[in-house]
């Protein structure tokens, strides 16, 4: 539980990060980290479908990212 002793305090000056580019892939898995990360679960997979299928969403137009929940539940669901 969070409360409000005033207007100075560190929680109500919260800094808002979601179209700053350093943090533009901070909510999801790149193309880079599937293919890195998840090297040996993408190996059993077809990675032209997993992009078109799982990548797709961004704050800055710029790159895309994975749904992490979508691409774990993937690997998971093909074991």
């Amino acid at each position: 539980m969070f409360t409000k002793d005033s207007v100075f305090t560190g929680l109500n000056n919260l800094k808002d990060i979601s179209l700053v580019p350093d943090y533009a892939t901070i909510c999801g898995y790149t193309d880079h980290d599937i293919d890195t990360v998840f090297a040996e679960e993408v190996k059993k997979l077809d990675r032209t479908k997993i992009k078109r299928w799982y990548n797709g969403y961004n704050w800055l137009g710029e790159e895309k990212v994975y749904n992490p929940f979508c691409i774990l539940n993937l690997f998971y669901e093909q074991l």
